[in-house]
């Protein structure tokens, strides 16, 4: 049980921690560099650390690294008689390891501490960046923020647990892989004996999600115990034994029955060309060289078959249940294949909204870790939410609710400017929905050139008569935002620094014009309604630093199709709530895809979504809209559907219209009865499927889904029976087609779910993709659950595919 330390924490520093060291960033590169096992040798040594939870509650702990269960263990130095149990975070969940203040914690601890520091400068530092990282962890990207005695030590735990999760992660990415097998047998192992006697692998089995006969497994379990070992006079296997076992349960009769087809008279193994036949009839692959069939051999087969020559059904079965089988086409994983020289108009763009929320729109945290992990997830536009904060520096919540605050100044620092860039090279659009006044909004400019000044795009858009690319447009931030405001009497109250302001009967709504009643030397405008010849409103310039910042991407008001086509500039943009759209897309589809072929447009969801759900993005897609933002912390079939379909091109978070979007060409090809696309999917089986729910001994009883959505007429569903009692290796083998009429907008979604007795079923994984994308022939489908992949868990799938229009 931790204790909360009654000591300041400059106290308890050693007195040589107080002197004065180089900066933090550089504490890596000048200190002498320790070797990868130096690194690892000292976390597992471990050390005693201090925790902040916040910047007045310290927790003095232990922590060391458990390299063989593959876990950080911590515990408190004091703690109860009683209390015996030793927390632990696993390895495989940690996401980051960051030194210095990067984190929510740490960035308000660190400006107490720079307050303090500024009222008496001979103070000592209470808490020096240099010794201070965090660990990242879990689904919600939580914090573990740590401080060590010294900047070495600090140095040392951060390369330590980077190098442990590139090790980690990359070996769980193969589920069949030994290290992977000998990590699940140390788990198991709880005695540390060396060996697992049959009831432990039943219950290895068990977590593993597999119910089989006792006496099948028995006999597969006498198989693998070549040294006949015992322990307490049971039968016992070893590791080596254990990956023996574990394959032999592996026996796929469909991956079996594809290896005897293509192997050579005796079965027993596939020469290079039988290979090649299987890689060229079966998964669609063109004019395959008996060198490539040679190379996978070598790759994917273990000794002693590899050399000579032939591939084996362990060599088989190996290759099939690689990433080079899964369903995705290869060629849109990791790299942009698209042309990305066309105007900005011409792309759908990956677009969060309220990105700071970490749940609700009324009373949820807003944080940094929010706009980390949408823009590791490849979004292209991020919302910030502006409003006059405490000491003259603003701050980012969601006006007029209960919802946490962030500096903005920390957004800029420890999450814009490391991450913008971190998964794709293309422009970053910072929306802005602003509040601020005069003032804050010149702090604001400061804060902008200070964090990302180099990465800013400054374009002249005098001349302008069409949007840059993606590709002139590379590592840079784009913001978005209105260059005038207008003037009245109302100020929405701003937050503190320790309380949020008073929710008011409705929620804050987006694109606002924020009311200021500030003075300013820049001129006040008026400029004409442009639907009243009688009425004018008076309109403030924002600050003048704030106001030459936004260039290509100009916030105006919606007045209509008709007054846009002749008034609006190529680098205007205007915002609709979801609700609006749909009118507009009503009353003149074709209107509005001709508005979206020159200027951006922004759709987001309707201010009754207090609950931070997503409506469906494929209608506003269907006429063009670039920028549709979705809720990302909400987990709904809508966002699953919305990664799906930005899966394509790389995930760099930008995707090429359908060329009739482009065009003009009316009518819309979606708009015929013409099908373009014949697909045909076989459910066949299922691996490793995970439990769900608080009870352990349950085994699923798992059904497949396939849903499809894009244009109205190409929505489509259909659902699989049920396997009873089998999460381990399920088998369905049923098929469906389906044809399609605007198959690039198309979105398919596998979502596998456990049947219950009473009750709604329960949400085991999904995987979505373009349907354009998927890849033909024997695949393997990665399940994903809150946005992470589930660990060993696919579908396997056959996927037969005709473009109708040849």
């Amino acid at each position: 049980m931790a204790v909360v330390s009654t000591q300041t924490p400059s106290s308890i520093y050693p007195s040589h921690l107080l002197e004065e060291t180089p900066e933090f960033q550089d504490v890596i590169a000048s200190s002498p560099p320790p070797t990868d096992d130096a690194d690892l040798a000292a976390v597992r040594v471990g050390a005693v650390l201090w925790k902040l939870r916040s910047s007045n509650a310290w927790y003095r702990r232990r922590y060391w690294v458990d390299t063989q269960n593959m876990r950080l263990h911590y515990e408190p130095s004091h703690k109860p008689f009683w209390c015996n149990a030793k927390q632990h975070v696993d390895i495989l969940d940690i996401k980051d390891a960051r030194l210095g203040w990067k984190t929510d914690v740490f960035n308000l601890a660190g400006r107490l501490a720079e307050k303090k520091r500024a009222k008496d400068p001979q103070r000592p530092p209470m808490l020096r960046e240099d010794c201070c990282f965090s660990i990242i962890h879990g689904r919600e990207n939580k914090s573990l923020d740590l401080v060590a005695s010294d900047p070495e030590t600090a140095a040392t735990w951060v390369r330590g647990f980077k190098s442990l999760m590139t090790v980690v992660h990359a070996v769980e990415k193969r589920r069949s892989d030994q290290q992977w097998l000998k990590l699940l047998f140390n788990q198991a192992d709880k005695d540390g004996s060396g060996a697992l006697s049959f009831d432990e692998c039943c219950q290895l089995l068990l977590q593993l999600n597999m119910k089989i006969d006792p006496e099948a497994a028995m006999k597969l379990f006498q198989i693998s115990n070549v040294n006949k070992r015992k322990i307490k006079d049971k039968q016992a296997i070893d590791a080596e034994e254990f990956i023996q076992f574990y394959q032999l349960l592996l026996v796929r009769p469909e991956i079996e029955t594809l290896f005897r087809k293509y192997s050579e008279d005796d079965g027993a193994s596939m020469s290079p060309n039988g290979l090649r036949q299987f890689l060229e009839k079966e998964q669609s692959m063109k004019d395959v060289k008996a060198e490539f069939a040679v190379g996978l051999i070598r790759r994917f087969d273990p000794s002693p078959s590899k050399e000579m020559g032939r591939m084996t059904l362990a060599g088989f079965t190996a290759l099939m249940t690689s990433p080079m089988f899964e369903i995705l086409d290869e060629s849109q994983r990791d790299q942009v294949v698209q042309n990305m020289t066309h105007p900005l108009s011409h792309y759908f763009m990956a677009s969060s909204h309220n990105t700071y929320l970490t749940g609700n729109q009324l009373t949820s945290e807003s944080s940094i870790e929010a706009y980390i992990s949408v823009l590791k997830n490849g979004c292209r536009c991020i919302e910030l939410d502006l409003w006059d904060g405490p000491d003259g520096e603003p701050v980012i919540y969601h006006g007029n609710t209960l919802t946490g605050t962030v500096p903005v100044k920390d957004v800029l620092n420890d999450a814009i400017k490391p991450f913008a860039f971190k998964t794709s090279t293309y422009p970053l659009f910072l929306s802005f929905e602003n509040h601020l006044c005069l003032e804050q909004q010149a702090v604001l400019a400061t804060q902008i050139k200070d964090a990302i000044g180099d990465l800013l795009c400054l374009m002249d858009v005098a001349d302008m008569k069409e949007l840059p690319s993606p590709e002139q447009l590379r590592n840079k931030i784009i913001i978005k935002a209105k260059k005038y405001m207008s003037i009245g009497s109302h100020n929405a109250p701003s937050p503190t620094s320790n309380s949020s302001p008073a929710p008011s009967p409705t929620p804050g709504k987006e694109e606002q014009p924020a009311e200021n009643n500030q003075s300013s030397s820049q001129p006040v405008v008026p400029l004409p309604d442009a639907n009243s010849s009688q009425q004018e409103k008076t309109l403030q310039p924002i600050a003048k630093d704030l106001f030459d910042m936004v260039n290509i991407c100009e916030a105006v008001k919606f007045h209509g199709f008709a007054n846009s086509l002749k008034k609006d500039k190529c680098y205007h943009i205007s915002s609709f709530s979801e609700g609006k759209a749909l009118d507009l897309i009503t009353e003149s589809s074709e209107d509005f895809v001709r508005h979206t072929t020159r200027q951006l447009v922004r759709i987001y969801p309707a201010a009754t979504r207090t609950t931070s759900s997503n409506f469906s993005p494929f209608p506003h897609w269907a006429v063009g809209s670039q920028v549709v933002a979705l809720n990302y912390q909400t987990n709904s079939k809508e966002m699953r559907m919305y990664r799906g379909f930005f899966r394509q091109n790389g995930n760099c978070g930008y995707v090429l219209k359908p060329q009739y979007l482009i065009n003009n060409t009316f009518p819309l090809p979606l708009q015929h009865d013409k099908l373009q696309k014949y697909l045909k999917v076989r459910i066949i089986s299922g691996q490793c499927l995970p439990k769900v729910g608080e009870n352990e001994n349950s085994i699923v009883d798992p059904y497949v889904t396939i849903k499809i959505l894009g244009h109205s007429a190409d929505t489509f569903s259909f659902r699989t029976r049920v396997v009873a009692n089998n999460g381990f290796n399920p088998y369905w083998d049923e098929a469906v087609e389906v044809f399609l009429r605007a198959p690039e907008l198309a979105v398919i979604c596998f979502t596998v779910k456990d049947s219950q007795t009473i009750g709604a079923s329960r949400f085991i994984g999904s995987y979505s993709l373009p349907v354009n994308h998927i890849s033909p022939g024997y695949r393997h489908v990665p399940l994903v659950r809150n946005g992470e992949p589930l660990s060993s868990a696919t579908i396997c799938i056959q996927v037969e595919m005709k473009d109708l229009n040849d």
